[in-house]
């Protein structure tokens, strides 16, 4: 008899599955983890008495190599162990995974991307920690498909926020496509930082004590910034020893209590420049540093995405990361702000494009981000299906329309007044401003 190839979701689906119901009927089984290891094979722990270890092994593993095929790893562990030293270890297991059901649970085991499987982190300061010192917002710009606008809005924000004598700094976190550091330039015949954001990551864990200087330059010229200055962490200097360093960066969460490279790289630029800013330009696309900065980084999240299915099918996974995984982890959903990138300049057209934008919106977000409504009228501890009504609610997207002089420009300095003054910039930076009501530019 032919049996039916399954792939690895399929095959982890029906072993999920067939865990479930062993664990339900067996009595001797009081919880167990499946495990997806790095070799996309699949394991389990379970918490039984361990003079059933044999018998109840050979019953899970002819149960999972029918459900699991190729892909069952053929191990199963039996918690808490012979030895109190293997206690922890199980314990670590289930305390890190994610619930399936009550007596059932699921874990990760993972080459790179852990900032996007783990459990969400919150940002490394929070906005109302003191009411003496200058406690900037951490605001992230992230769009699932490139090419969409999102580095040009950062600058326009950035540029209003210098042109008010707000002091800003922006991050260059895509390091894998670098860009804002040299759009936000020193200026002509100036060199800019010779060190970036890159090194910073890889040298701070060795260098412990770090001079911030060494890795910004200032952006600083009446056609950009007017008045004001805006402090530039570009990526890092691209030459040949940039993806030497690139392929070396550790982009995994840190071990708990520890603080990971990025995060002392914002408090020490919190405490030394004192901005009233810092605007994290995150690379496109399921990448590490995208992870790790929608992890629960930021304090605002600028999500870009257009009407394209592509970008809807990403969106749908970060709006999820940023919404329905907090909540069923206990914890707010991240904050953030939907720009519906690219709308067509013709009226007619942008207006259709806007409403079916608007439409898809609304429904991502009522499966994927909002909570549902609390029993307590008074409690507003979460965002609520209930609070879709707010026009500051965040799936109201801002629209941000296709303008072809910024197709082709040679400096910022060209159209640094068109991203100051341009209607949709404005909007975008008041919502943006509007979460943090004291700053409002």
């Amino acid at each position: 008899m032919n049996i039916p190839r399954k792939h690895f979701d399929e095959a982890r689906h029906d072993a999920v599955e067939r865990l479930r119901t062993l664990v339900e009927h067996e009595k001797i089984m009081e919880r167990a983890v499946v495990i997806d290891d790095v070799f996309g094979k699949i394991r389990v722990i379970v918490w039984a008495p361990q003079e059933s270890a044999s018998n109840l092994k050979k019953r899970i593993a002819d149960a999972l190599a029918e459900a699991a095929g190729p892909f069952w790893s053929g191990e199963t562990w039996i918690a808490p162990g012979k030895s109190e030293a293997d206690r922890p270890m199980f314990d670590r297991a289930w305390n890190e995974s994610s619930e399936i059901s009550s007596k059932l649970r699921s874990a990760d085991r993972h080459r790179t991307r852990g900032a996007w499987l783990g459990t969400s982190s919150e940002p490394p300061w929070l906005m109302a920690e003191t009411t003496e010192a200058l406690v900037p917002p951490i605001v992230s710009f992230y769009s699932f498909k490139g090419g969409v606008g999102r580095t040009t809005a950062l600058a326009a924000f950035a540029i209003q926020c210098a042109r008010a004598r707000q002091r800003v700094v922006v991050i260059d976190f895509d390091l894998d496509a670098p860009g804002v550091g040299t759009l936000l330039n020193p200026g002509e015949g100036i060199p800019g930082a010779r060190w970036g954001a890159l090194d910073y990551l890889l040298e701070k864990p060795i260098l412990k004590d770090t001079d911030l200087r060494d890795y910004y330059h200032v952006c600083a010229r009446e056609a950009v910034t007017g008045p004001g200055e805006i402090f530039v962490v570009p990526a890092g200097y691209i030459d040949e020893n940039y993806l030497s360093k690139l392929i070396r960066v550790d982009l995994e969460p840190p071990p708990l209590g520890e603080k990971h490279p990025l995060q002392q790289l914002l408090l020490q630029i919190r405490d030394e420049l004192q901005p009233q800013w810092i605007l994290l330009d995150s690379r496109a696309g399921l990448s590490d540093a995208a992870g790790f900065a929608l992890s629960g980084l930021a304090h605002l999240n600028v999500l870009f995405g257009t009407s394209s299915e592509q970008s809807w099918q990403g969106l749908r996974l970060i709006i999820n990361r940023v919404g329905a995984q907090r909540v069923h982890e206990d914890k707010l959903q991240a904050e953030c702000l939907l720009v519906q990138a690219m709308v067509p300049a013709n009226p007619e057209t942008a207006k259709l494009a806007q409403e079916q934008f608007e439409n898809r919106a609304q429904d991502e977000f009522t499966e994927h981000y909002y909570a549902e409504n609390p029993e307590d009228a008074e409690d507003d501890r979460f965002w609520y299906i209930r609070d879709m009504e707010s026009q500051d609610a965040p799936h109201v997207p801002i629209p941000v329309h296709y303008d072809e002089r910024l197709a082709v420009f040679s400096t910022i300095d060209k159209v640094a007044d068109m991203l100051a003054k341009t209607d949709d910039y404005q909007r975008l930076s008041n919502r943006i401003t509007s979460r943090f009501a004291e700053k409002e530019l």
